[in-house]
């Protein structure tokens, strides 16, 4: 299988962070507006909210909990973590990055974020983490 170059639309990219309130100042500051209200993600362990700067979208995210896999990322030291892409068909690109090399590292289930659209996170054979959402 090959992977089609329109086959992604870029979304955003995820930053960690360990509490949204100053993170939200500080891209505030630098020109970032809110994009929606914050929400909470009982399935992921997390909250977050959407800001955009132009044509750049990012998503802070903190830790909603002892078990949030947020708490893991910050632990390593890692801010900027994950690019996320809109696709057509979930279960094919999912395929399609694995027949390439990529780990799943969460299955497909809804997003509290998206209105209940299906999500999914890969690692990449590069260590880059992708999430992917249904369109």
């Amino acid at each position: 299988m090959s992977i089609e170059s329109n086959e992604f639309t870029f979304h955003h990219i995820g930053l960690a962070c360990r509490s949204l309130l100053p993170e939200f100042k500080m891209h505030e500051a630098l020109g970032y507006t809110v994009e929606g209200a914050v929400f909470h993600d009982p399935l992921q362990n997390i909250n977050g909210i959407f800001m955009v700067h132009g044509p750049m979208r990012i998503e802070l995210i903190e830790p909603a909990g002892e078990r949030s896999p947020v708490r893991n990322i910050l632990a390593r030291g890692i801010k900027m973590y994950h690019q996320c892409f809109e696709v057509a068909d979930i279960q094919k690109s999912l395929s399609n990055l694995e027949a390439q090399g990529a780990r799943m590292i969460t299955t497909p289930a809804p997003a509290i974020a998206f209105d209940g659209r299906t999500i999914a996170f890969l690692i990449l054979r590069t260590s880059l983490i992708v999430e992917l959402i249904q369109q």
